[in-house]
């Protein structure tokens, strides 16, 4: 009978150590089909509508403004999300404004940089897009921008804005 108790008790703590060890694990981000591919490539944006938009604003040190929209879009047929930034007028010198995209729920990001977007905004440009995130039920996902400015208007990412979450 002390045999069977010392192995129900080995067992036990064997159990709750494995516990341990599953609990302080790692979470990562979910993958789904459509996380990180194009929605030109695979043709969601065909079923793409603009959910959620925020205009921004954004002044040089030069005194030259940029201004745009960013669009967070949805496509019905495929269920995802990306990040869609176009500007007014042409980009200037001296810039470069990417677009990103955020699945709320585990943090999974992609920006128009990303394999699957068009690659940033660049002088003369007007408009980027970004790789898509699954965006369906429990799903949410929010887009942004940030400007660069790899040659003096400032040293780091500005942050534009962000799109509510949907």
């Amino acid at each position: 009978m002390n045999l069977k108790k010392w192995r129900v008790g080995l067992l036990s703590a064997a159990v709750g150590v494995a516990g341990l060890f599953v609990g302080i694990s790692d979470t990562h981000a979910a993958n789904y089909q459509f996380d990180g591919k194009s929605p030109v490539a695979t043709h969601c944006n065909k079923t793409g509508v603009a959910e959620k938009t925020k205009p921004f604003s954004l002044k040089l040190k030069n005194g030259q403004k940029v201004t745009g929209k960013i669009y967070l879009m949805y496509s019905t047929k495929c269920k995802t999300a990306w990040s869609y930034v176009k500007l007014d007028k042409s980009l200037p010198s001296n810039m470069e404004i990417n677009g990103i995209v955020k699945r709320k729920n585990d943090k999974k990001t992609y920006s128009c940089y990303s394999k699957g977007g068009n690659g940033m905004i660049e002088p003369g440009q007007r408009n980027c897009y970004s790789a898509m995130v699954y965006d369906y039920k429990p799903n949410t996902s929010y887009a942004s921008a940030t400007a660069y400015s790899p040659k003096g208007f400032y040293n780091t990412g500005k942050p534009l804005d962000n799109t509510d979450p949907y």
